[in-house]
């Protein structure tokens, strides 16, 4: 078991790694237009609930950017501390 789980730890942080710059590549939530319609048209409290959509639309999208990368940096930590020292044998 101990010699497989390095390599799939390693594995799965690059696909993970992957995964967050495709992710960063996809465009940030940009303002609808049916929020630039309700601002021209002077609706305050339409307006207040479509940018609290917006915010946090975009807090969910960088938690997300922020947790793949994360995810990727352990297990690619853990892959590499579970391989252990090449010169001594298994225990």
């Amino acid at each position: 078991m101990k010699r497989i789980v390095p390599p799939i730890c390693l594995l799965l942080a690059v696909f993970l790694l992957i995964a967050g710059f495709a992710i960063l590549a996809i465009e940030k939530p940009q303002p609808s237009v049916e929020l630039h319609r309700v601002t021209a048209a002077g609706d305050e409290e339409r307006r207040e609930v479509l940018e609290n959509q917006l915010s946090e639309q975009k807090l969910r999208r960088t938690g997300l950017i922020v947790s793949v990368f994360g995810l990727a940096v352990v297990l690619g930590s853990v892959g590499f501390i579970s391989m252990g020292p090449q010169g001594q044998p298994p225990a």
